[in-house]
């Protein structure tokens, strides 16, 4: 059974047809492609919030051929690490096109997973990879789940909000934080900017406690241009280059990037 729940009284849906009610019967419609958007209009600075369709499709070509799997091939190491045997209840936070939330369901099969990313396009796009995912379109700030309900959220490269993790998983549940070092992709830092600004880290450190915390480092080789800039459009620094420095587009042949994340295990 799903742990849905209605994002304006936060009561259970229950599907009944092509729809989800809850008790209050405030009602969802199911898409065709079978995601449901429960993002309410209070809960959008925009007409489309997220990441921009280019940037989406970028990611999804770039992330299909495998070059990030060391991280989702953690994530899903902790998850075995610091489950219980029960029918889990896994969230994926800022799912984006649904790469990461998919390779954690080809992990967990019988396990209930949803997707969540305020993008429909982004959720429309993760429809594809498979049906068998909660895929829904929603804030992270008012997540559409139930109450301690969940037994992990994992949160790759998002913003998360520390009172709604705490609300939707179970007492004992864990978030499975994948945050980006100084050094993540510093030779496309190198290419853009004349300066490499280093941000504290301080606040994306969430209040709970810290079970396990590790560096993941790895220099992969990107072998053409085509993926070289799909990683580029992919990440915020495309969006940031200025004029006089878009020359540096057309030396992109292939390239060396160094994956370095911090990746956190917290307990509520």
């Amino acid at each position: 059974m799903h742990k849905l729940a209605c994002p304006k009284c936060h009561q259970a849906l229950i599907q009944e047809g092509n729809s989800y009610k809850c008790i209050n019967n405030h009602c969802y419609d199911i898409a065709k492609s079978k995601y449901i958007n429960l993002l309410l209009n209070p809960d959008k600075a925009s007409n489309n919030p997220g990441d921009s369709k280019e940037s989406l499709q970028a990611r999804k070509a770039y992330l299909t051929k495998g070059y990030y799997d060391i991280i989702l091939n953690n994530v899903i190491s902790l998850i075995n690490k610091y489950q219980n045997n029960q029918q889990l209840e896994i969230l994926d936070l800022g799912c984006g096109e649904g790469y990461y939330t998919n390779g954690l369901k080809n992990a967990f099969k019988n396990d209930n997973i949803y997707g969540l990313d305020i993008s429909k396009e982004a959720i429309n796009m993760a429809t594809k990879y498979t049906k068998d995912i909660y895929w829904i379109v929603g804030n992270s700030k008012n997540i559409p789940i139930l109450d301690h309900s969940l037994d992990f959220i994992t949160a790759l490269f998002t913003v998360v909000n520390q009172k709604e993790l705490e609300r939707t998983l179970k007492p004992g549940g864990y978030i499975i934080h994948v945050t980006a070092n100084p050094n993540h992709l510093i030779e496309i830092k190198e290419l853009i900017y004349d300066e490499i600004k280093v941000k504290s880290d301080k606040y994306i450190r969430l209040d709970f406690k810290n079970v396990e915390s590790f560096d993941l480092v790895k220099t992969i080789e990107i072998p053409n241009r085509e993926d070289a800039l799909n990683l580029l459009k992919m990440t915020p620094h495309y969006y940031h280059i200025k004029k006089e420095r878009r020359s540096v587009l057309d030396t992109l042949d292939k390239l060396n990037v160094t994956i370095d994340v911090k990746v956190t295990v917290y307990q509520v």
